[in-house]
């Protein structure tokens, strides 16, 4: 019997390396079909855009809706609205069939035919002349959007009239009709605008990306629609479709779906924003034409207001009086509205605004005879001065000065005199923040002076600015001023000593609002300045975060921090018995700390008018919410300003400390 060889190692082997072999083709076809599908499904894009340039099929992109904006209690402030919009897709008609379409469409749109070819962008004007296109022919022009049902009927049953559009849906911006913090949330407007007076879209436009702007779509243009822009925005989708002869799809050949931009939440909240807007409007008014005697306002139409917590920096409540509806950006806006928006869509508690004159016979000439929102801080710049002479050493908690009523600082030199010539008697540095005197401060200003010379006017702003004043706070909106420091100039060109008394009770330097509440906070916390704080967190569409914003400090004061126990005392005997504002605060379970003032201000043509300002934090012993109000024009500040910082207060209160 004959048997079999036995196989060798090296047919083992063989027979071995045979199936790597045939496993290795197995797996390179595999990753060559994964390849395949990864570029119909990524790739294919430009497959798609090539097959759009041809006359019958086209790409139509689906813009994605921004993200949802709330307040800090989930409540829906900025939504979005699905309207109708009619969408051009360039057929392979004669010039004058396109300018036969121009004009049905300016029919049934009421829209100027110029206006129409210039939407359309065919190469024609009226004449049917030709003019230089704007994009190419494939791309999708928008022609009208917020449709009304009329203007879908007519173009969607008369298909022939209008070759080549189309009726769509699209998301546009929906806000609130009581105009909730309007000029913080800002608004929107389409991209094509926005490229042309924004670095922000001009950069874009010349850096396009896969996911490029479209210019019909909505962009942020103010307020945190512009600082959150990136978030916001969400990543649009698209149809590649086959056309007929007319321009209407017949099929679709690939599509993919928009992804809606990120949810904001932000700090503000809801009621304490609304009932502040609310009682502001009606405290203008009582301002104007109820308040009795020597506090009657006639000119008090504008007021802003920042609540801001101490310990977090969260803005709670953000006003900019008056306001507007930003709905308004939805639609063609006159030149009437224009004329009214100068007057009322700046953001002046970060910026300079305007005098509100819509209702004077020459608005233009009227607000120029008015302060802007960026003021002088008047006295409520005392608990700071109080401070820096502290820790200079300049005085001592029960350092003694008696008041002479008229305080000469140098010789021929105009006095300082105190508000309604009072004379206050032997002071000290709480009774002097309680009374309010200039003269206790205009002296401690002159001893500074004595003490370091010129020096001392750069040491005075270089303490400020650990408060905030005179820099940035840092809050996360476009267009923030860092404030005038007015006496850095006078000190220069003039007398240093005339800069450090005028700036020591709150003269010769102008703060905005929040910078205002920024210091305040910074005071309740003893010297740490924390940075403006006004989205809580960012969200997918599902209500998935995604990010979320700490509190930050910015930097810590040189100031002692023994010294700042002394200067609150002295702010909680304002709102006590003896103080300028005593009637405010008296039913509240814990004290406040508070800080009133009168600024003034020389307007040219008219002379010198008062402003009303007011700082406050509370409680006094465990500070939880700063506030800071402007009134221009509103005179003492405890008349005017006073009550809506008492207000804001309040509602703290009840929205975060009862609960």
């Amino acid at each position: 019997m004959i048997r079999p060889k036995p196989r060798t190692v090296g047919h083992r082997e063989m027979n071995f390396n045979r199936l790597h072999i045939l496993w290795l083709i197995v797996f390179l076809l595999f990753v060559a079909l994964i390849l395949r599908l990864s570029w119909v499904q990524l790739g294919g894009g430009e497959k798609f855009q090539k097959l759009a340039k041809e006359n019958n099929y086209k790409q139509i992109p689906v813009v994605a809706p921004r993200g949802r904006i709330y307040d800090t209690d989930g409540k829906l402030l900025v939504g979005n609205e699905s309207l109708f919009a009619a969408i051009y897709l360039e057929t392979d008609d004669k010039p004058e069939a396109k300018l036969k379409t121009a004009k049905n469409l300016a029919r049934a749109l009421d829209m100027p035919v110029k206006k129409v070819l210039e939407k359309m962008d065919v190469g024609l004007d009226v004449k049917g002349k030709t003019v230089p296109r704007k994009q190419p022919p494939y791309y999708p022009k928008k022609i009208k959007d917020r449709l009304t049902e009329e203007e879908v009927v007519e173009l969607s049953e008369h298909p022939s009239d209008y070759k080549g559009v189309n009726v769509f849906l699209e998301p546009i911006r929906d806000y609130r009709e009581d105009t909730f913090a309007v000029q913080t949330i800002g608004y929107v407007r389409p991209f094509a605008g926005a490229k042309a007076s924004l670095e922000k879209y001009k950069k874009a436009q010349k850096e396009p990306d896969d996911d490029g702007y479209l210019d019909w779509e909505q962009v942020g243009m103010d307020g945190v629609e512009y600082s959150f822009q990136d978030e916001l925005r969400g990543h649009h989708g698209y149809k590649v479709v086959r056309v007929n002869s007319t321009g209407k799809p017949v099929e679709v050949i690939k599509e993919v779906n928009p992804r809606p931009g990120n949810d904001l939440v932000l700090t503000l909240d809801k009621k304490m924003q609304l009932e502040t807007e609310e009682f502001i409007e009606q405290q203008l008014q009582w301002l104007r034409t109820q308040a009795p005697g020597r506090h009657r306002a006639p000119y008090a139409r504008n007021a802003y207001a920042v609540a801001m917590e101490v310990k977090t920096g969260k803005i709670r409540t953000m006003v900019s009086y008056p306001d507007y509806d930003p709905n308004i950006w939805n639609g063609a806006v006159t030149a009437k509205d224009y004329e009214h928006l100068t007057y009322t869509i700046r953001n002046g508690t970060i910026r300079e605004a305007p005098y509100d004159a819509r209702y004077a016979d020459n608005p233009g000439k009227e607000y120029q005879r008015h302060p802007l929102s960026v003021l002088p801080p008047g006295s409520t710049f005392k608990p700071m001065m109080s401070l820096m002479a502290l820790n200079e050493g300049l005085i001592g908690p029960h350092t003694l000065f008696r008041d002479p009523g008229t305080y000469y600082y140098a010789p021929a030199t105009p006095p300082v005199r105190n508000s309604g010539n009072h004379n206050y008697g032997v002071m000290n540095v709480e009774k002097a923040i309680q009374k309010s005197a200039n003269t206790f401060f205009a002296w401690t200003g002159s001893r500074w002076y004595r003490k370091e010379g010129k020096k001392s006017v750069g040491q005075f702003k270089d303490y400020t600015h650990q408060f905030g004043l005179g820099v940035p706070t840092e809050v996360p909106l476009k267009g923030e001023q860092d404030g005038t420091e007015d006496y850095l100039s006078i000190a220069d060109h003039f007398s240093p000593m005339g800069a450090m008394v005028l700036g020591s009770f709150g003269q010769a330097q102008r703060y905005t609002v929040m910078q205002l509440a920024q210091y305040t906070a910074t005071l309740a916390n003893e010297g740490k300045r924390m940075k403006p704080v006004l989205a809580e967190a960012v969200k997918t569409h599902e209500g998935k975060t995604v990010k979320t914003f700490k509190p930050k400090v910015l930097n810590r004061s040189k100031i002692d921090p023994r010294h700042f126990q002394t200067v609150k005392s002295g702010m909680v005997k304002v709102t006590q018995p003896g103080g300028t504002a005593s009637r405010l605060f008296q039913d509240l379970p814990f004290k406040v700390a508070a800080k009133t003032g009168t600024s003034e201000q020389d307007i040219p043509g008219r002379g010198r008018v008062e402003n009303s300002v007011f700082i406050a934090f509370a409680p006094a012993d465990d500070p939880k919410i700063a506030v800071a109000v402007v009134v221009p024009e509103g005179g003492y500040g405890g008349i005017a300003a006073g009550p809506i910082a008492e207000k804001m207060i309040r509602l703290y209160y009840r929205e975060f400390m009862e609960k």
